[in-house]
């Protein structure tokens, strides 16, 4: 039985609470087998086929951000240097105007 996982075991492999693996046994991704009509087990090859097919694609699908959240985030790590690089061009803008160099 090397070849069988437990609900435990597969819960852990595929890094999700018990309501996700009845989902899956629901729709028919998973098959459960049960071994003298108490105990459900599952097929490895199965559990690491859906563990790469599925669930990978899906986290490689699902993590689109928007432009916005996005700009958010530009703004939100790197607000120091833009506000330091403003304060900087005006305060030269101004030192050159106030002194009568001009290009």
């Amino acid at each position: 039985m090397n070849n069988m996982l437990t609900f435990d075991e597969v819960k852990n492999y595929l890094e999700i609470e018990q309501q996700g693996v009845e989902q899956f046994i629901r729709d028919g991704i998973l098959h459960a087998y049960k071994i003298g009509g108490v105990y459900i087990r599952f097929r490895k090859e199965e559990v690491l086929s859906l563990k790469y097919d599925v669930l990978l694609k899906k986290k490689k699908t699902g993590t689109s951000i928007s432009f916005g959240q996005r700009l958010w985030n530009f703004w939100r790590f790197n607000n120091f240097y833009i506000i330091s690089v403003l304060i900087i061009a005006i305060l030269a803008y101004w030192f050159l105007h106030t002194t009568g160099v001009s290009s």
